[in-house]
């Protein structure tokens, strides 16, 4: 009896939950094409930045927050500044538009607070404002993956919350000085399948970022990393494979080597760094050699 009213009451009381939030959905004639349920709001259907406005345009203090928003695989070339209106949300997924080659984050000001995570993945974006990312402090997970980005800029990330930071899969040919230093907590870094040849001064310098952090390179056509490329550094997993390596030089392999060691260490965990088909897990970092084949 006591179990079955408790249940009966967590279910009523998960409804009305449920049932608040669905209720703030604007009216569906309102956000045609687009739709609204209690995980946010769906677009998949806008065909043009202008119909995004309108749907966007009309929002009171009751319907104007959700969690999710996403337009993907839509027709849209722009993302302008004032095309969400007043909405906001916490999670938004603008993926998959081929022809999306503006973007804005202006257009995410009413959500600065609230954002964690921003997924631009897989547009025709050539460029990306890298130093408006400090007005969302609360920026979790950031994708810029599968767009047509060439460099990324000196300090271009500063945050004491983002953990996951996904650049793979475009053309990148520069990574500019400490552009990742300032990212305290960061757990992942892939940059894998980029047209990087070279790891520059201070590139993949991240001496606050997580002790677990693992670091994909794997995939491009990398032949020389400078000395500083790793300065402060110390992932737990680095991932160099299928790249134009033919060695790993002591300079700067044998202090990276020997930091990762000593990081992992603090947590029982053995570091690797992945080079082709072999995987070297150094357990005598100290006596590393001169130069290290890593291919077959």
């Amino acid at each position: 009896g006591g179990s079955y009213a408790y249940l009966t009451f967590a279910a009523i009381a998960l409804s009305a939950c449920v049932g608040l939030v669905v209720a703030n959905c604007p009216s569906e004639a309102s956000l045609q094409p687009c739709t609204c349920d209690h995980f946010g709001i769906n677009c998949m259907r806008a065909e043009s930045t202008t119909q995004l406005k309108r749907v966007f345009s009309r929002s009171t203090l009751a319907t104007r927050d959700h969690k999710e928003l996403w337009i993907q695989k839509t027709p849209i070339t722009s993302f302008p500044q004032g095309v969400l209106g007043s909405f906001r949300f916490s999670q938004v997924h603008i993926e998959m538009n081929s022809n999306l080659s503006s973007f804005t984050l202006d257009a995410l000001t009413n959500s600065n607070l609230l954002l964690t995570v921003l997924s631009v993945y897989g547009n025709a974006l050539q460029t990306f404002e890298f130093v408006k990312l400090r007005r969302f402090p609360g920026l979790v997970t950031l994708n810029l993956g599968g767009n047509r980005l060439t460099r990324v800029p000196d300090k271009a990330f500063s945050s004491t919350r983002m953990e996951n930071l996904v650049l793979s899969g475009n053309p990148i040919t520069s990574i500019g000085a400490r552009a990742f230093y300032y990212l305290q907590g960061l757990r992942e870094l892939a940059l894998d399948n980029t047209r990087l040849t070279t790891l520059g001064s201070f590139s993949l310098s991240t001496p606050q970022a997580h002790p677990q952090l693992r670091v994909d390179l794997s995939e491009g056509q990398l032949r020389q990393v400078a000395r500083s490329a790793f300065d402060g550094s110390a992932p737990l997993v680095l991932d160099l494979s299928q790249n134009n390596l033919t060695t790993l030089e002591k300079e700067p392999f044998e202090d990276l080597l020997n930091r990762m060691f000593t990081s992992s260490s603090r947590f029982n965990a053995l570091p690797i760094i992945m080079v082709g088909a072999l995987q070297a897990s150094p357990p005598f970092p100290r006596s590393f050699p001169s130069t290290y084949l890593t291919r077959r």
